[in-house]
């Protein structure tokens, strides 16, 4: 039986997102026990309350928060000065390691490879063990993520690969296998590169009320569309958009969170919102075309980067008669522009990347016996 530890962190849908849909593929070998644990949440779970919607709020309200801080892990030293104040993270990790015994530890949060690094040099935890980091951005990758050094990063694609290159990883450990997205996706059919009938429109909205009502009485007003709207956890806005009246009428359509936006994505023609890391990826392997609407500074700003240099979608500047304008040109002219994207994802598109990576990992493993 093979042991793989995969550590994560409830600060944004990618770590998550990436963490859950590896262990989903590791675990359809019958050999391989897969274990995923936040760490902060068994150690802190109040603490990680408050951080989780400090962080909710930086992104959504003030992204120029989020914007300082990403910088400040950017610069070499900075989060390593933190890391004495980490001391109850580190503990945990040491036991969590010592009681499971994996043959592979996987981190898809940058923090973790700096507590196994101090882990490592005080003797407690074994240095036989590889650790494989899965970075879950794209182009804009923070140093945090490499500075502590991994035996091999894991990349979505070859673009961060020599974002990774340029800071002085070793190129012989990198590995361009995706991002790991839900495995099912492999068995799903995206929409075909034509349209018949109704325009299906996937909206993912931020936090600001107003600024999404705003939003969906625009895109209403778009002939021959089909809205739906996912709210996610955002339970106010939910209740926001139930209370408006906006989502009356057969051809509306309101959900709170769900576990299917695969297949929501696979069944419509674009996805409309941020540029998160996972989402962003679940659209490319499900090959639905992105506009975004909304970018968090720094690691997102990436995404926005390796979208439209595949040219798979656009930014939508953020005023709601501006994002209607841009899904009207790309549908406009009988959807040519999107009828382009549709085929340059579908170039790029990694259905199989959750059970690429698995294998990866497993092959890791024998390696280091």
């Amino acid at each position: 039986m093979k042991r793989i530890l995969i550590l994560t962190a409830g600060f944004g849908e990618g770590h998550n997102t990436a963490s859950h849909c590896l262990a989903e593929a590791l675990r359809e070998h019958p050999d391989v026990e897969a274990r995923v644990v936040d760490v902060y949440q068994e150690t802190m779970p109040g603490i990680t309350k408050i951080l989780q919607s400090g962080y909710g709020l930086a992104i959504n309200k003030f992204p120029f928060i989020w914007s300082a801080i990403f910088s400040l892990l950017e610069t070499p030293g900075n989060l390593e000065a933190t890391l004495p104040l980490a001391g109850n993270l580190r503990e945990a990790l040491r036991r969590i390691v010592e009681e499971f015994k994996p043959d592979a530890i996987v981190s898809t949060y940058p923090l973790y490879a700096f507590l196994l690094r101090e882990l490592r040099k005080r003797g407690h935890a074994p240095s036989k063990v590889p650790l494989l980091t899965v970075v879950t951005d794209s182009i804009a990758i923070n140093s945090s993520w490499f500075r502590a050094g991994s035996e091999a990063f894991i990349v979505a694609d070859k673009e961060t690969a020599q974002v990774l290159d340029r800071g002085g990883v070793d190129p012989g450990i990198i590995q361009v296998l995706g991002f790991p997205v839900a495995p099912r996706i492999t068995s799903l059919q995206p929409l075909a590169p034509m349209i018949n009938g109704s325009i299906r429109l996937l909206y993912f909205p931020s936090s600001r009320i107003a600024h999404t009502l705003a939003v969906i009485r625009k895109l209403q007003e778009l002939p021959g569309m089909e809205l739906t709207i996912v709210t996610g956890r955002l339970k106010s806005l939910h209740a926001a958009i139930e209370a408006s009246g906006l989502i009356d009428g057969i051809q509306k359509h309101l959900i709170g969170w769900t576990n299917q936006v695969p297949e929501l994505l696979s069944s419509h023609h674009l996805y409309i919102g941020k540029a998160g890391g996972a989402i962003v990826q679940e659209a490319i392997a499900t090959s639905c075309p992105i506009l975004v609407s909304h970018v968090v500074p720094g690691q997102e700003e990436g995404n926005i980067e390796m979208i439209e240099r595949h040219d798979v979608g656009r930014l939508a500047v953020h005023y709601p008669a501006a994002i209607a304008s841009s899904v009207e040109e790309v549908f406009a002219d009988d959807g040519v522009t999107w009828k382009r994207w549709k085929k340059n994802i579908s170039d790029i598109s990694k259905p199989s990347s959750s059970r690429d990576i698995a294998a990866f990992i497993l092959g890791a493993t024998v390696a280091e016996q």
